[in-house]
Protein backbone atom coordinates (compact mmCIF):
# COMPACT_ATOMS: atom_id res chain seq x y z
CA UNK A 1 0.00 0.00 0.00
CA UNK A 2 1.34 3.44 -0.94
CA UNK A 3 1.98 5.75 1.99
CA UNK A 4 -0.18 8.84 2.36
CA UNK A 5 1.41 12.27 2.28
CA UNK A 6 -0.53 15.01 4.03
CA UNK A 7 -0.13 18.74 3.43
CA UNK A 8 -0.55 20.06 6.93
CA UNK A 9 -1.51 23.64 7.74
CA UNK A 10 1.43 25.63 9.15
CA UNK A 11 1.73 26.41 12.83
CA UNK A 12 1.14 30.03 13.79
CA UNK A 13 4.18 30.82 15.90
CA UNK A 14 3.81 33.66 18.40
CA UNK A 15 5.74 34.66 21.48
CA UNK A 16 4.96 31.44 23.30
CA UNK A 17 5.83 29.33 20.29
CA UNK A 18 7.55 26.43 21.97
CA UNK A 19 4.85 26.05 24.61
CA UNK A 20 2.03 26.21 22.08
CA UNK A 21 3.69 23.74 19.77
CA UNK A 22 4.34 21.36 22.65
CA UNK A 23 0.65 21.39 23.47
CA UNK A 24 -0.33 20.78 19.86
CA UNK A 25 1.98 17.82 19.55
CA UNK A 26 1.00 16.39 22.91
CA UNK A 27 -2.61 16.40 21.79
CA UNK A 28 -1.92 14.42 18.64
CA UNK A 29 -1.99 10.61 18.57
CA UNK A 30 1.15 8.80 19.66
CA UNK A 31 3.47 8.07 16.78
CA UNK A 32 6.57 5.95 16.80
CA UNK A 33 9.06 5.02 14.10
CA UNK A 34 9.28 1.71 15.97
CA UNK A 35 5.59 1.41 15.04
CA UNK A 36 5.68 3.03 11.57
CA UNK A 37 1.99 2.33 10.93
CA UNK A 38 1.20 5.28 13.19
CA UNK A 39 2.97 7.74 10.90
CA UNK A 40 5.80 10.27 10.81
CA UNK A 41 5.84 14.06 11.22
CA UNK A 42 8.41 16.15 9.36
CA UNK A 43 8.82 19.69 10.68
CA UNK A 44 9.92 22.52 8.38
CA UNK A 45 11.83 25.47 9.83
CA UNK A 46 10.33 28.10 7.55
CA UNK A 47 6.90 29.18 6.31
CA UNK A 48 5.22 27.58 3.28
CA UNK A 49 6.42 28.74 -0.10
CA UNK A 50 10.14 28.91 0.60
CA UNK A 51 13.04 26.57 -0.02
CA UNK A 52 13.12 24.78 3.33
CA UNK A 53 9.41 24.04 3.08
CA UNK A 54 9.92 22.66 -0.44
CA UNK A 55 12.76 20.38 0.65
CA UNK A 56 10.80 19.10 3.66
CA UNK A 57 7.80 18.24 1.50
CA UNK A 58 9.97 16.62 -1.15
CA UNK A 59 11.62 14.41 1.47
CA UNK A 60 8.25 13.59 3.03
CA UNK A 61 6.87 12.38 -0.29
CA UNK A 62 9.66 9.82 -0.68
CA UNK A 63 10.80 8.67 2.75
CA UNK A 64 7.95 6.23 3.37
CA UNK A 65 9.18 3.97 0.57
CA UNK A 66 12.28 3.33 2.62
CA UNK A 67 10.69 2.71 6.04
CA UNK A 68 8.78 -0.58 5.95
CA UNK A 69 5.28 -0.20 7.34
CA UNK A 70 5.23 3.60 7.28
CA UNK A 71 1.77 4.54 6.08
CA UNK A 72 1.49 8.32 6.47
CA UNK A 73 3.86 11.29 6.53
CA UNK A 74 2.73 14.77 7.58
CA UNK A 75 4.65 18.01 7.10
CA UNK A 76 4.20 20.77 9.67
CA UNK A 77 5.68 24.26 9.41
CA UNK A 78 7.26 25.66 12.57
CA UNK A 79 8.82 28.96 11.46
CA UNK A 80 10.72 31.32 13.72
CA UNK A 81 14.28 32.64 14.10
CA UNK A 82 15.58 30.67 11.09
CA UNK A 83 14.99 27.28 12.68
CA UNK A 84 15.88 28.16 16.28
CA UNK A 85 12.24 28.04 17.44
CA UNK A 86 11.92 24.57 15.91
CA UNK A 87 15.27 23.42 17.33
CA UNK A 88 14.33 24.66 20.81
CA UNK A 89 11.12 22.66 20.58
CA UNK A 90 12.90 19.54 19.37
CA UNK A 91 15.45 19.80 22.20
CA UNK A 92 12.94 20.38 24.99
CA UNK A 93 9.74 18.64 23.92
CA UNK A 94 10.41 16.73 20.70
CA UNK A 95 9.15 13.13 20.80
CA UNK A 96 12.02 10.75 21.48
CA UNK A 97 10.32 7.76 19.88
CA UNK A 98 11.42 8.62 16.35
CA UNK A 99 8.00 9.85 15.28
CA UNK A 100 9.16 13.37 14.48
CA UNK A 101 12.13 14.66 12.53
CA UNK A 102 12.86 18.21 11.42
CA UNK A 103 14.45 19.94 8.45
CA UNK A 104 16.12 23.32 8.69
CA UNK A 105 19.29 25.32 7.99
CA UNK A 106 22.77 24.39 9.10
CA UNK A 107 22.86 27.60 11.14
CA UNK A 108 20.85 25.76 13.80
CA UNK A 109 24.08 23.95 14.65
CA UNK A 110 26.03 27.16 15.29
CA UNK A 111 23.23 29.21 16.88
CA UNK A 112 23.95 27.95 20.45
CA UNK A 113 27.58 29.03 20.05
CA UNK A 114 26.84 32.52 18.79
CA UNK A 115 23.38 33.17 20.29
CA UNK A 116 23.10 31.11 23.48
CA UNK A 117 20.32 33.27 24.93
CA UNK A 118 17.88 32.39 22.15
CA UNK A 119 19.20 28.95 21.12
CA UNK A 120 18.59 26.96 24.29
CA UNK A 121 20.10 23.63 23.28
CA UNK A 122 23.36 21.83 22.64
CA UNK A 123 23.44 20.91 18.95
CA UNK A 124 25.74 17.98 19.68
CA UNK A 125 22.88 16.26 21.49
CA UNK A 126 20.59 16.11 18.47
CA UNK A 127 20.54 12.96 16.35
CA UNK A 128 21.57 14.24 12.94
CA UNK A 129 19.88 12.26 10.17
CA UNK A 130 21.59 13.75 7.12
CA UNK A 131 21.96 16.84 4.96
CA UNK A 132 20.25 16.91 1.57
CA UNK A 133 22.19 19.84 0.21
CA UNK A 134 25.42 21.66 0.95
CA UNK A 135 24.04 25.15 0.57
CA UNK A 136 25.78 28.12 -0.92
CA UNK A 137 24.16 31.44 -0.14
CA UNK A 138 24.77 34.43 -2.37
CA UNK A 139 24.67 38.19 -1.94
CA UNK A 140 22.69 39.72 -4.78
CA UNK A 141 21.74 43.20 -5.97
CA UNK A 142 19.09 44.41 -8.37
CA UNK A 143 20.57 45.42 -11.71
CA UNK A 144 19.13 48.93 -11.30
CA UNK A 145 20.75 49.44 -7.87
CA UNK A 146 24.06 50.76 -9.18
CA UNK A 147 25.88 47.86 -7.51
CA UNK A 148 27.43 45.38 -9.91
CA UNK A 149 30.31 43.76 -8.00
CA UNK A 150 31.21 43.00 -4.41
CA UNK A 151 33.66 45.92 -4.42
CA UNK A 152 30.78 48.35 -4.91
CA UNK A 153 29.19 47.60 -1.53
CA UNK A 154 32.23 49.06 0.23
CA UNK A 155 31.73 52.45 -1.40
CA UNK A 156 27.97 52.61 -2.13
CA UNK A 157 24.97 52.06 0.13
CA UNK A 158 22.79 49.08 -0.78
CA UNK A 159 19.41 48.56 0.88
CA UNK A 160 19.00 44.85 1.62
CA UNK A 161 16.02 42.93 2.93
CA UNK A 162 16.08 40.58 5.89
CA UNK A 163 13.80 38.13 7.63
CA UNK A 164 14.28 37.08 11.28
CA UNK A 165 17.37 37.90 13.30
CA UNK A 166 18.82 34.42 12.75
CA UNK A 167 18.04 34.24 9.03
CA UNK A 168 20.95 34.20 6.58
CA UNK A 169 19.63 37.39 4.97
CA UNK A 170 20.25 39.22 8.27
CA UNK A 171 23.23 37.26 9.58
CA UNK A 172 25.28 37.62 6.41
CA UNK A 173 24.46 41.32 6.08
CA UNK A 174 25.80 41.82 9.60
CA UNK A 175 28.99 39.93 8.74
CA UNK A 176 29.59 42.03 5.63
CA UNK A 177 29.03 45.24 7.61
CA UNK A 178 30.69 44.41 10.93
CA UNK A 179 33.61 42.33 9.73
CA UNK A 180 34.24 43.44 6.17
CA UNK A 181 33.22 47.13 6.26
CA UNK A 182 30.35 47.02 3.76
CA UNK A 183 27.72 49.76 3.52
CA UNK A 184 24.56 47.67 3.64
CA UNK A 185 21.37 49.24 5.01
CA UNK A 186 19.38 46.34 6.44
CA UNK A 187 15.58 46.38 6.44
CA UNK A 188 14.26 43.49 8.54
CA UNK A 189 10.91 41.95 9.38
CA UNK A 190 10.06 40.06 6.20
CA UNK A 191 8.32 36.77 6.95
CA UNK A 192 10.73 34.25 5.44
CA UNK A 193 12.56 34.02 2.15
CA UNK A 194 9.45 34.24 -0.06
CA UNK A 195 8.42 37.61 1.42
CA UNK A 196 12.00 38.86 1.22
CA UNK A 197 12.29 37.89 -2.44
CA UNK A 198 8.94 39.53 -3.18
CA UNK A 199 10.24 42.75 -1.58
CA UNK A 200 13.27 42.55 -3.87
CA UNK A 201 11.04 41.97 -6.88
CA UNK A 202 8.85 44.98 -6.01
CA UNK A 203 11.84 47.24 -5.47
CA UNK A 204 11.19 47.74 -1.75
CA UNK A 205 14.81 46.68 -1.24
CA UNK A 206 17.76 46.62 -3.62
CA UNK A 207 19.36 43.34 -2.62
CA UNK A 208 19.63 40.35 -0.32
CA UNK A 209 22.88 39.55 1.49
CA UNK A 210 22.12 35.87 2.08
CA UNK A 211 19.88 34.04 -0.40
CA UNK A 212 20.45 30.32 -0.86
CA UNK A 213 21.59 29.63 -4.41
CA UNK A 214 19.32 26.58 -4.54
CA UNK A 215 16.41 28.91 -3.71
CA UNK A 216 17.48 31.41 -6.36
CA UNK A 217 17.36 28.70 -9.01
CA UNK A 218 14.03 27.28 -7.79
CA UNK A 219 12.15 30.46 -6.81
CA UNK A 220 13.33 32.83 -9.57
CA UNK A 221 15.12 30.62 -12.12
CA UNK A 222 15.13 33.22 -14.93
CA UNK A 223 16.43 36.23 -13.06
CA UNK A 224 20.12 35.63 -13.77
CA UNK A 225 19.63 35.04 -17.50
CA UNK A 226 17.31 38.05 -17.72
CA UNK A 227 19.91 40.23 -16.03
CA UNK A 228 17.54 41.30 -13.25
CA UNK A 229 20.10 40.72 -10.48
CA UNK A 230 23.86 40.61 -10.10
CA UNK A 231 25.46 37.92 -7.92
CA UNK A 232 28.07 39.75 -5.85
CA UNK A 233 29.63 37.09 -3.64
CA UNK A 234 29.18 33.54 -2.42
CA UNK A 235 28.64 33.25 1.32
CA UNK A 236 30.36 29.90 1.58
CA UNK A 237 33.66 28.11 2.03
CA UNK A 238 34.04 27.17 -1.62
CA UNK A 239 32.74 28.36 -4.98
CA UNK A 240 29.67 26.65 -6.37
CA UNK A 241 30.10 24.93 -9.73
CA UNK A 242 27.41 27.21 -11.21
CA UNK A 243 29.31 30.34 -10.13
CA UNK A 244 32.99 29.79 -10.96
CA UNK A 245 33.74 33.51 -11.35
CA UNK A 246 32.05 34.80 -8.22
CA UNK A 247 34.32 35.11 -5.15
CA UNK A 248 33.50 33.59 -1.77
CA UNK A 249 33.46 35.65 1.39
CA UNK A 250 36.40 33.60 2.68
CA UNK A 251 38.44 34.76 -0.32
CA UNK A 252 37.67 38.35 0.67
CA UNK A 253 39.28 37.95 4.12
CA UNK A 254 41.96 40.52 4.82
CA UNK A 255 44.11 38.43 7.18
CA UNK A 256 44.47 34.89 8.51
CA UNK A 257 42.52 35.21 11.76
CA UNK A 258 39.62 36.85 9.94
CA UNK A 259 39.70 33.96 7.49
CA UNK A 260 39.54 31.40 10.33
CA UNK A 261 36.58 33.18 11.94
CA UNK A 262 34.77 33.16 8.61
CA UNK A 263 35.45 29.45 8.23
CA UNK A 264 33.89 28.83 11.66
CA UNK A 265 30.79 30.77 10.67
CA UNK A 266 30.40 29.30 7.22
CA UNK A 267 31.03 25.64 8.02
CA UNK A 268 27.26 25.57 8.50
CA UNK A 269 26.90 25.84 4.72
CA UNK A 270 28.20 22.27 4.40
CA UNK A 271 25.01 21.04 6.11
CA UNK A 272 22.66 23.51 4.49
CA UNK A 273 19.37 21.57 4.36
CA UNK A 274 19.73 19.24 7.29
CA UNK A 275 17.42 16.71 8.92
CA UNK A 276 17.65 15.88 12.61
CA UNK A 277 15.76 14.18 15.44
CA UNK A 278 15.50 15.04 19.15
CA UNK A 279 18.16 14.00 21.68
CA UNK A 280 17.95 10.61 23.38
CA UNK A 281 16.59 8.82 20.33
CA UNK A 282 16.88 5.06 20.57
CA UNK A 283 19.61 3.32 18.61
CA UNK A 284 16.94 1.52 16.58
CA UNK A 285 15.15 4.74 15.59
CA UNK A 286 18.47 6.43 14.79
CA UNK A 287 19.47 3.60 12.49
CA UNK A 288 16.04 3.59 10.82
CA UNK A 289 16.13 7.31 10.04
CA UNK A 290 19.73 7.35 8.84
CA UNK A 291 19.24 4.32 6.60
CA UNK A 292 16.06 5.87 5.21
CA UNK A 293 17.90 9.12 4.48
CA UNK A 294 20.70 7.31 2.63
CA UNK A 295 18.11 5.43 0.58
CA UNK A 296 16.10 8.55 -0.26
CA UNK A 297 19.22 10.41 -1.44
CA UNK A 298 19.98 7.53 -3.82
CA UNK A 299 16.34 7.17 -4.94
CA UNK A 300 16.03 7.93 -8.68
CA UNK A 301 12.42 9.09 -8.26
CA UNK A 302 13.45 11.50 -5.49
CA UNK A 303 16.30 12.88 -7.60
CA UNK A 304 14.06 13.22 -10.65
CA UNK A 305 11.45 15.17 -8.71
CA UNK A 306 14.12 17.36 -7.13
CA UNK A 307 15.43 18.16 -10.61
CA UNK A 308 11.92 18.90 -11.86
CA UNK A 309 11.32 21.27 -8.94
CA UNK A 310 14.76 22.85 -9.39
CA UNK A 311 15.71 21.78 -5.86
CA UNK A 312 19.44 21.23 -5.78
CA UNK A 313 20.90 18.04 -4.28
CA UNK A 314 24.52 19.11 -4.00
CA UNK A 315 26.95 17.15 -1.84
CA UNK A 316 24.51 15.34 0.46
CA UNK A 317 26.03 14.14 3.73
CA UNK A 318 25.02 11.16 5.88
CA UNK A 319 23.99 11.51 9.50
CA UNK A 320 27.18 10.22 11.12
CA UNK A 321 29.31 12.68 9.12
CA UNK A 322 26.97 15.57 9.98
CA UNK A 323 27.34 14.60 13.64
CA UNK A 324 31.14 14.83 13.29
CA UNK A 325 30.91 18.27 11.65
CA UNK A 326 28.66 19.59 14.41
CA UNK A 327 30.92 18.17 17.13
CA UNK A 328 33.90 19.83 15.46
CA UNK A 329 32.25 23.26 15.59
CA UNK A 330 32.12 23.06 19.37
CA UNK A 331 35.89 22.58 19.55
CA UNK A 332 36.56 26.17 18.45
CA UNK A 333 38.29 28.37 21.02
CA UNK A 334 36.15 30.75 23.12
CA UNK A 335 38.10 33.67 21.63
CA UNK A 336 37.27 32.67 18.06
CA UNK A 337 33.64 32.04 18.94
CA UNK A 338 33.50 35.52 20.52
CA UNK A 339 34.91 37.10 17.35
CA UNK A 340 32.35 35.25 15.25
CA UNK A 341 29.55 36.42 17.55
CA UNK A 342 30.77 40.01 17.24
CA UNK A 343 30.76 39.71 13.46
CA UNK A 344 27.18 38.51 13.66
CA UNK A 345 26.23 41.49 15.80
CA UNK A 346 25.56 39.34 18.85
CA UNK A 347 27.90 40.98 21.33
Amino acid sequence: MKAKYYKSMPFNIAAAASVCCAALFAASPAQAIEDPSKGLSVLASHAPGGGYDAYARLYARHVAKHVPGLTAVTVRNMPGAAGVVMANYMAAQGPTDGSTIALGPGSMATAPLFKPKSARYDAREFVWVGSINSDVSVAVARSDSGVRTIDDIFSKELIVGGAGASDNSVVYANILNNMMGAKLKLVTGYNGSSANVLALERGEVQGIAGWNWSSVTSMRPTWIAEGRIHVLAQMSLERHADLPNVPTIVELAKEDEQREVLKLIFTQSLIGRVLFAPPKLSAKATETHRKAFDAVIADKEFLAEADKLRLEVNGPIGGARVQDIVNGLYKASPERIQKAAQALGES
